[in-house]
């Protein structure tokens, strides 16, 4: 400790906590100097906001230690303390400095700016100046103010009681306000108990907010001389602390360390001087905890009064807050709903306009993913001539094809005709989720399509983006899918106005408008495009031999076939008598061969029998593949070309333009 003179120099290392030092060594020089008790904690807070905006402009990483260090001078002279602190970083522009307004300071994202307005009114004078790059000086001048007679003692101090109250009370009023309209209550509460402890010279301080739901005391904010660090959530029944709400005079200390143990385990002896209830006239809001005077040995205690007026003030601006908050959410919440059924009514629009039943199931996995942020999605149609689901094009590895009765989910969903919204597929008990463990979530949704007591399809759900799924989810899907039965039934009534009747398969008019309207969109997005071109090999003569009958037979039993082959986005089409036209979007000479084998497999297996007659039959396949020299009569004309060739050839024979050449 360095002796006590009319000038006193020291370096302060830049390490955490090292203002306490110096706040002795400012303590026993102004106390020598003969400072009253109340002056030494307006200059301590002063020096300490001082202190720590030196710190944190001093430069940090530089091999010289000495750069490192604040220097602190302080002076004594015609009844003045003068106050130096110099750090050796980069300096800044101090004419630029605002001081800070409450509500402009909690909603930005930079909480500092406090220390410039708290040395200029706690201090007779308060100067910074910077020396880019060389570093910043922060000069601060304290009168002392000499009382002959102890009434005047008195008066002095009732007067500094009184100003210190205004300016924390004003300082309330304003943050309380604010906080009437702000989102961050944390910021506001740190605001509020940083002027309290910096006003009141008290070294640490805490603020528990009460949480009903879970039954304890949450430490929201704690600050020990500005260096923050959260303290441990304390559990308390609501029985606990009702006992402390009883007490009069709002300061249950004593009460509460006998009570909770966990202060006794989170605060050193001595550490915890005040603790005041946090309440309004209907609820429980929390604890104010105050620790111990700068100086220990000051005999003076703290406003009881004071406090208790803080104490409720910081009560009504954590219940205003809260009342705030819950108005917001609600209008938040509102206008979520509302905006979720705007989206909603636009995707009912553009599901019901939908006619393409191969397009339906884009559209509806699109307007899933914009509204919910669902991941993976599938769509099952049933197919009433096959008796079956047939499962939409999906990126999630599933067949084609799904049995009426393979998967429990789906049977436990068509047979209740009802929704399922399983929150955790390890703990359902209605269905087994075999397929769950592939699931980056564990919620899960399955929805029937129905209309008229019928099962049109299913729509499933699971993996939303960054969240489980919700009830508010299964409520939305629920929405969304209501379109979905009447889109499904006028696009099978569509369907079949442009379907052949007898094979199911679409017409030829058709095949040429769906052509022509692919032919456009390879133009735009350069993909490939290929036709396969087929017919019945000697269908004639089936007909000389069996009749008519048989020949339709033939004809729907290969339709069939070649429909259940081929991809859901592929267009099967009756071309003309006893040819079949399939188009296949997005899809080159290879993937086309792909297709045109699986049929020829098929039809290998197949045998048709009508009434006591059974024949094996085969056909005869063209492949053209479209390029962009060619027009939509030369596309055709080409696959009838090669289709002739190979009819002459005969017995499943598959012809391409290099085969034919």
């Amino acid at each position: 400790m360095p002796s006590m003179v009319s000038h006193l120099f020291f370096k302060l290392a830049n390490e955490k906590d090292s203002e306490l030092e110096a706040c002795e060594y400012l303590d026993t020089f102004a106390k020598k100097c003969g400072f009253a008790s109340e002056t030494i904690d307006e200059m301590r807070l002063a020096f300490i906001e001082g202190l720590i905006n030196a710190k944190e402009h001093a430069p940090k990483d530089i091999p010289d230690g000495s750069k490192r260090d604040i220097h602190v001078a302080l002076s004594y002279a015609d009844d003045m303390i003068q106050i130096q602190i110099r750090d050796f970083g980069k300096g800044f522009d101090p004419t630029v400095v605002e001081k800070p307004d409450i509500r402009k300071k909690l909603k930005s994202s930079h909480k500092r700016g406090w220390g410039l307005m708290l040395m200029e009114k706690l201090m007779d004078g308060a100067e910074i100046t910077s020396f880019p790059p060389s570093g910043t000086l922060i000069q601060l001048v304290k009168k002392r103010v000499s009382a002959e007679t102890a009434a005047e003692v008195d008066t002095l101090r009732e007067h500094k009681r009184v100003e210190r109250l205004k300016y924390i009370l004003g300082s309330f009023i304003d943050l309380s306000s604010f906080l009437c309209q702000s989102k961050n209550l944390q910021a506001g509460l740190r605001s509020m108990l940083r002027i309290l402890l910096g006003t009141m010279g008290v070294s640490r301080g805490a603020i528990y907010t009460f949480e009903n739901d879970n039954e304890s005391l949450e430490c929201f904010v704690d600050i020990k001389l500005r260096a923050n660090a959260r303290l441990p959530q304390v559990k308390i029944s609501s029985k606990t602390f009702e006992k402390f709400a009883l007490k009069d005079d709002g300061e249950v200390t004593e009460l509460v360390q006998s009570e909770i143990s966990a202060f006794k385990e989170n605060f050193k002896d001595g550490e915890i001087e005040h603790i005041y209830v946090l309440r309004t006239d209907n609820q429980y809001q929390g604890l104010l905890v105050l620790g111990a005077r700068f100086r220990k040995e000051e005999e003076e205690t703290l406003d009881k009064e004071l406090l208790t007026t803080i104490s409720r003030n910081i009560s009504s601006a954590i219940n205003t807050y809260r009342l705030m908050q819950n108005l917001r959410d609600a209008n938040e919440s509102l206008d979520r709903r509302i905006n979720e059924l705007d989206a909603v009514r636009e995707a009912s629009q553009t599901i019901s306009s939908e006619l393409e039943i191969e397009n339906l199931p884009f559209t509806v996995e699109g307007i899933f993913r914009s509204i919910m942020g669902i991941q993976k999605f599938s769509m099952c149609i049933f197919d009433p001539t096959e008796n079956r689901f047939n499962i939409c094009p999906n990126s999630r590895g599933l067949p084609s094809t799904l049995d009426l009765w393979s998967s429990p989910v789906s049977q436990y969903v068509i047979e209740k005709m009802a929704p399922v919204y399983v929150a955790d597929t390890k703990c359902e008990e209605r269905v087994n989720f075999m397929r769950s463990k592939s699931y980056a979530t564990s919620s899960f949704i399955v929805i029937p399509i129905i209309v008229q007591d019928e099962v049109l399809g299913l729509v499933n759900l699971t993996d939303k983006e960054g969240d489980k799924l919700n009830d508010r989810d299964f409520e939305l899907a629920q929405l969304l899918c209501s379109q979905l039965g009447i889109a499904i039934k006028n696009a099978n009534l569509y369907k079949r106005g442009i379907t052949d009747g007898m094979t199911r398969l679409y017409t030829n008019h058709y095949f040429k408008v769906r052509l022509s309207q692919e032919i456009s969109r390879l133009r735009r997005v350069k993909s490939p495009l290929s036709v396969i071109m087929a017919s019945v090999d000697n269908l004639e003569s089936l007909l000389h031999k069996h009749g008519a009958a048989f020949k339709d037979a033939v004809l729907v039993k290969v339709g069939s076939a070649v429909k259940r082959v081929i991809r859901f986005n592929d267009l099967p089409c009756r071309y003309e008598g006893d040819k079949f036209a399939i188009i296949l979007p997005d899809t080159a000479n290879e993937g086309s061969h792909t297709a045109a084998n699986k049929i020829v497999d098929t039809i290998r297996t197949l045998s048709v029998r009508h009434l006591d007659k059974e024949e094996k039959v085969t056909v005869s396949l063209a492949i053209v593949e479209f390029k962009v020299t060619m027009n939509i009569g030369q596309f055709i004309e080409t696959a009838e070309r090669l289709l002739s060739l190979a009819q002459k050839q005969g017995g499943n024979r598959i012809i391409d333009d290099s085969s034919a050449s």
